[in-house]
């Protein structure tokens, strides 16, 4: 089933890799939202929190993204429920990501309140699009 579900995504999977590689290289960036309003999204340094998880800095990674707990607790559910139990439904890891996605609303709303604009990753990107066409 894994190799069935990889075979079946991998364009998109090489479309989001591509993707991501041109904003990095080019844009300097990889978050949609922050270059084109210059604000931050609720996923905004959930990225470095992954690569602090993958180095052993988990304090590290709490302090930048505390959600990337959460995330990572919801991919090892999905694996579970798509590979261990062959659930169809996938019931479990739907509420989860409604639970996950909420919270996270939620702590961004908070971060914007006490943390923006001056701790990152909760920092204004003054070289966004929108500024360039002086929206703002």
């Amino acid at each position: 089933m894994l190799y069935r579900d990889i075979k079946s995504a991998r364009w998109a999977v090489m479309l989001v890799i591509a993707y991501f590689a041109f904003l990095k290289k080019v844009l300097h960036s990889l978050c949609p939202m922050v270059l084109i309003t210059g604000f931050p999204c609720p996923g905004c340094g959930l990225t470095r929190a992954g690569f602090q998880v993958l180095r052993l800095d988990f304090a590290g990674a709490c302090k930048t993204h505390p959600f990337i707990f959460a995330v990572i607790i919801l991919a090892v559910v999905f694996g579970a429920e798509r590979y261990v139990c062959l659930s169809r439904s996938m019931r479990v890891t739907k509420w989860l990501s409604i639970a996950v996605m909420i919270g996270m609303v939620i702590f961004y709303i908070w971060r914007m309140v006490y943390l923006f604009p001056d701790v990152p990753p909760m920092t204004y990107y003054y070289r966004n699009l929108l500024s360039k066409l002086h929206v703002f």
